[in-house]
């Protein structure tokens, strides 16, 4: 059986990708493990009256692509992965594939919190406390390093 470990990736926040890479490498190959990289597209998009249809569709096309070209780029040959892009609420999204895959541990980035995630409470926030597995909150420290 193959350990799996679930990233799910903002792609509009790129100043986690410096991050992300490096310690799910390092995470893949102390266990073993495949990474299975998400990005998750807002379904809430589709609820406004002025959204063309087929957008949302194309934007999901688009994020996969995306995560695809930068999984080449960033991983190793040793590294084992997968890429997938889907539509839906955020959070639930990343806690409900994360169960489906029967993946052993979630690893998201966290980007510096804003007052708004105070409010209503940032993706990490509700992925830790929804999800079923354990979850790594990976975020920037000049104090740790992640070595590959």
């Amino acid at each position: 059986m193959t350990n799996r470990i679930l990233v799910p990736i903002d792609l509009s926040h790129d100043v986690t990708f410096d991050l992300i890479f490096p310690a799910t490498t390092t995470l893949a190959r102390h266990h073993s493990a495949t990474l299975h990289l998400l990005a998750v597209v807002p379904g809430e998009l589709g609820a406004f009256p002025y959204v063309q249809r087929g957008l949302i569709d194309d934007a999901r096309k688009q994020a996969a692509a995306q995560l695809d070209d930068f999984a080449r780029m960033e991983y190793a040959e040793d590294i084992n992965w997968e890429t997938e892009a889907l539509v839906g609420p955020v959070a639930k999204t990343i806690v409900r594939r994360a169960a489906d895959l029967e993946a052993g541990l979630i690893a998201i980035a966290s980007h510096d919190p804003r007052a708004s995630d105070l409010l209503l409470g940032g993706t990490a926030d509700r992925v830790v406390r929804r999800a079923h597995c354990t979850v790594v909150v990976l975020r920037s420290n000049p104090n740790w390093t992640w070595s590959a």
